[in-house]
């Protein structure tokens, strides 16, 4: 096995300790579970009642909750048995009758060519070790005609900035592998074949406390996550949106996000 691929799967298998741990508190994460991102693609999705469509990296089953009502069925993935376990627990308990659960990699998805009118993946990206390997994926199991809807966190194209926010959500959660570049995204939609018909950028404030907890940092390293946070750069900190408490303490900060709609050309 090859270096690269060694790297690959030991980062898939951080990803699944990580999910595996602390899947329940992403079923009932508020950022997760609502925003106005995931209205916004049911508005761009084009469902229709006779679709078939996917899911992948499906977290805790919010986006598969939203757009299972819009089409005939909706399969849902993950690569974490543990994550997938809580997701499918969450949809079933909201009346979701639509739905087939799978165990999947998103560089290695499950499925024949051509089987889904719509793919969906929300939030879950910057765990992949090789996005454009997924996106080409995506690309395979799409329909001609079909359209891939992803919203990920995403960077600036500021090195500084983008090494920054990165650095900081890997101390946080050891399983991020990259929030990437929007012309980054670009390009891996354009390697797969996929023409970008919609791009909108938006962003989150997270609560520190909320954040970290989430993750199930230990409080000596969410300390020093802070300290670094906040003894960043002027222009870093007037970036992100660092705010303190009263009481020095960090508060709130800022990240960037996207969302991309794509189509598979009707000519195969």
């Amino acid at each position: 096995m090859s270096s690269s691929n060694t790297s690959s799967d030991e980062k898939k298998a951080q990803v699944k300790e990580y999910f595996g741990r602390t899947a329940a508190s992403y079923v009932t994460s508020p950022s997760h579970r609502t925003g106005s991102d995931l209205q916004r693609l049911l508005a761009l999705g084009e469902f229709a009642k006779d679709q078939q469509a996917l899911d992948i990296a499906t977290g805790g089953g919010h986006t598969a909750l939203a757009v299972a009502p819009h089409v005939a069925k909706i399969t849902v993935s993950d690569l974490t048995p543990q994550m997938l376990k809580a997701a499918e627990g969450f949809l079933l308990s909201q009346g979701v009758d639509n739905a087939e659960f799978h165990i999947a990699d998103a560089e290695q998805l499950p499925f024949g060519e051509n089987s889904f009118d719509r793919v969906t993946c929300r939030i879950a990206p910057h765990h992949f070790p090789n996005v454009g390997k997924a996106v080409h994926e995506v690309a395979r199991v799409l329909k001609p005609g079909g359209l891939f809807l992803v919203i990920d966190s995403c960077v600036p194209e500021e090195a500084e900035l983008d090494l920054f926010i990165n650095k900081v959500e890997k101390w946080r959660d050891p399983s991020h592998g990259r929030s990437h570049k929007v012309s980054e995204w670009q390009h891996f939609f354009a390697e797969a074949g996929l023409q970008v018909e919609t791009q909108e950028l938006f962003r989150r404030t997270h609560g520190y406390d909320a954040w970290t907890e989430r993750s199930q940092m230990s409080d000596e390293n969410r300390l020093a996550l802070a300290k670094f946070m906040l003894n960043s750069s002027e222009q870093t900190r007037e970036y992100f949106a660092v705010t303190r408490k009263a009481d020095g303490h960090l508060d709130h900060f800022s990240g960037d996000y996207f969302l991309l709609k794509g189509r598979k050309s009707e000519q195969v």
